[in-house]
């Protein structure tokens, strides 16, 4: 029986967990140098499946929001991030109108473009 001295392992034999101060096979690499091509095109493809609208990610739900300004008119915003960015209002705010947790935010009444409650407030002009 011969004894051969490998070194550290990388893996915790009982967990399969890296240990502490392993470094990856691809730690800098770029996907073409370790991984064939066919294979990180499968990768991406599945990826892009799971990009669906995803409550975690910043933008992806966004909503239109409706300022319904003292004088009775609306103004159409793509979102309450845009919103904030146009009227210098916080975002958090703009949304908890939309939710009807308070009424005002920034002398406007907020709401989301889907719901029918801002058309009774707009006053149309003829």
């Amino acid at each position: 029986m011969e004894l051969t001295a490998e070194g550290r392992p990388a893996r915790n034999f009982q967990t399969g967990t890296f240990l502490k101060g392993h470094i990856p096979h691809n730690k800098g690499k770029k996907w073409s140098e370790w991984m064939d091509m066919r294979k990180a095109r499968k990768v991406l493809r599945i990826g892009m499946k799971n990009l669906k609208g995803r409550s975690d990610i910043g933008g992806w739900n966004k909503k239109p929001v409706v300022a319904i300004t003292p004088a009775g008119r609306w103004i159409y915003f793509e979102s309450a991030a845009n919103a904030e960015r146009i009227t210098g209002l916080i975002r958090r705010n703009i949304t908890r109108c939309c939710l009807g947790k308070c009424k005002h935010c920034g002398r406007f009444r907020w709401f989301y473009f889907d719901s029918n409650e801002w058309i009774k407030l707009v006053k149309h002009e003829r």
